[in-house]
């Protein structure tokens, strides 16, 4: 199948035009407990609800119910994150890319358990990314091409303790065979300037963000 989007239980930032005219008739719709909230506000039927159903609210259980909306309940007590259950789930399926909406905002230990979760992708082919208005969020690792990004501001953090062989070409401040540390904030708000961009590294793994 080609793409599912993740709806979790983070912030729904921007105008529900962005995401409505984001999703495709073709694309799986589930939710990770508390983001089935965030789909019936923009009015979207998902196709699976996975969690142990804490975070819903009773008008969007009962509508959902109503609408004979799939559900996959667990229970409160876990060793893994309703978003690791649905994401894990999702992977079996083999999508070939993964959208995750409402993934950042909130509480801050959930965010960042949101983006670690970005390593699931170096282990299989699909690809993930996290969406907002404001941003589009993805692990790099080995190599990514990026095509039409032009002027687009783009931030490089190192997940890795270290990030070797970095190599950066298409980009205002290019780079060749440069390690980045973590804690360091060497690849902070570099520039997109040619269309393909490549980065590209020897060893370690990247969160880049994309500013919209």
């Amino acid at each position: 199948m080609e793409r599912a989007i993740l709806f979790i239980n983070g912030e729904l930032t921007g105008n529900k035009n962005f995401y409505l005219n984001y999703i495709k008739a073709t694309d799986q719709v589930v939710c990770a407990d508390g983001g089935a909230n965030h789909a019936y506000n923009l009015g979207i039927i998902p196709d699976l609800i996975l969690g142990d159903l804490d975070s819903i609210s009773s008008e969007t259980l009962e509508y959902y119910q109503q609408q004979q909306v799939e559900f996959a309940q667990y229970p409160v007590a876990k060793d893994k994150t309703d978003t690791q259950l649905i994401l894990e789930k999702l992977l079996e399926v083999g999508y070939k890319e993964i959208i995750i909406f409402a993934g950042l905002g909130g509480r801050l230990d959930h965010t960042l358990a949101n983006l670690y979760l970005l390593e699931f992708s170096t282990k299989v082919e699909t690809k993930i990314k996290f969406i907002t208005p404001q941003a589009s969020i993805e692990l790099v690792y080995q190599e990514k091409i990026l095509i039409d990004k032009i002027d687009k501001t783009l931030s490089l953090l190192p997940l890795s303790d270290e990030v070797t062989g970095v190599y950066l070409e298409g980009f205002k401040y290019g780079l060749e065979d440069a390690n980045f540390k973590r804690g360091n904030t060497l690849g902070l708000s570099n520039i997109v300037t040619k269309s393909p961009a490549k980065i590209k590294l020897a060893s370690g793994k990247l969160l880049m963000i994309i500013n919209n």
